[in-house]
């Protein structure tokens, strides 16, 4: 019976809402997140670095991006991904995947303020900083805006 009520009314078919693509939408795809370890050593060795309040930023331009813009040849915009990085020192694994997903929150709710094809890294260094996500995003945009890739709306 509880599985019925969370189930919109247009998906019948779905067991829950987990299994619609409702839930699928609002995530990162793994598209959006620098996952290998290649793209992590580039950003950290090429990109720019920059110190905020309890967290570092480095960014990079996407290295998908076609030499003259910040477009795909198929005319598509490319978007920025966002890596997150945090240290052992900095608490247990509770306190390490909740500074993650913060981070990664703030950056996909401002994805559409940052220049397109921005590729960012962020470590967390001190997670006490960042009790909620208004915290988290206001020093992720803080830190976007002083490495200048933040876009006035």
């Amino acid at each position: 019976m509880a599985e019925k009520c969370l189930v919109p009314e247009g998906l019948k078919g779905a067991k829950s809402l987990f299994a619609s693509n409702i839930v699928k939408k609002f995530g990162l795809a793994k598209t959006d997140r620098v996952y290998l370890e290649n793209d992590f050593k580039y950003i950290l060795k090429e990109g720019v670095k920059i110190y905020g309040d309890g967290c570092v930023l480095w960014h990079r331009p996407n290295p998908h991006l076609t030499a003259g813009g910040e477009q795909k040849p198929s005319g598509e915009k490319v978007k920025g991904r966002i890596g997150v990085i945090v240290s052992k020192k900095l608490g247990n694994a509770v306190v390490r995947n909740r500074c993650k997903r913060l981070f990664r929150e703030a950056f996909r709710l401002n994805r559409h303020l940052l220049t397109d094809g921005a590729d960012c890294l962020v470590s967390v260094k001190n997670a006490d900083k960042f009790p909620d996500m208004e915290a988290a995003g206001a020093a992720f945009l803080r830190l976007a805006k002083k490495a200048g890739i933040f876009k006035e709306p």
